[in-house]
């Protein structure tokens, strides 16, 4: 059972994984949705939804870290004396924002799945949660009023 569980797992990670160089920008995660969708509904069991929504997690997670790299470094390098991202305060910022969220994600998400607390879904719930907040925290970065782009 847990071979099988475990195939499952790496089956959806590779699937999403792919999926998520389709999207049209990094906070498009319409193809990530879909294949969650599918994944899903290919395995219903709770284990099945579970490790579909890790996959889809993993796939939310790699796309923010490549985000938040692309900004540091863009942040590190700007492109000359007029381009707006050339304060150093602007990447401190970013850097103090993103530990902060990623507390407040891990809180909230812990928050989120007393849903179900002591129950098997607890878990399914947490996991749920990164997804969502990670989905969000990419649309935030990326987003055209965001303050590296704001200027």
């Amino acid at each position: 059972m847990r071979t099988t569980v475990k195939k499952t797992l790496i089956v959806a990670v590779a699937a999403l994984a792919a999926v998520s160089a389709w999207a049209q920008s990094p906070g498009d995660f319409s193809a990530v949705d879909a294949k969650l969708d599918a994944c899903s509904a290919s395995n219903p069991s709770n284990p099945g939804v579970s490790n579909c929504t890790m996959a889809a997690t993993a796939a939310a997670d790699q796309r923010l870290n490549d985000v938040y790299s692309g900004l540091v470094d863009a942040l590190k390098h700007p492109k000359g004396p007029d381009d707006a991202r050339d304060d150093p305060e602007i990447l401190k910022r970013l850097i103090a924002a993103e530990r902060a969220w990623i507390a407040f994600r891990d809180e909230e998400c812990n928050y989120q799945s007393s849903v179900a607390l002591g129950g098997t879904g607890e878990g399914y719930a947490y996991t749920a949660c990164l997804y969502k907040q990670t989905k969000e925290r990419v649309r935030v970065l990326t987003a055209p009023d965001a303050p590296q782009n704001a200027r």
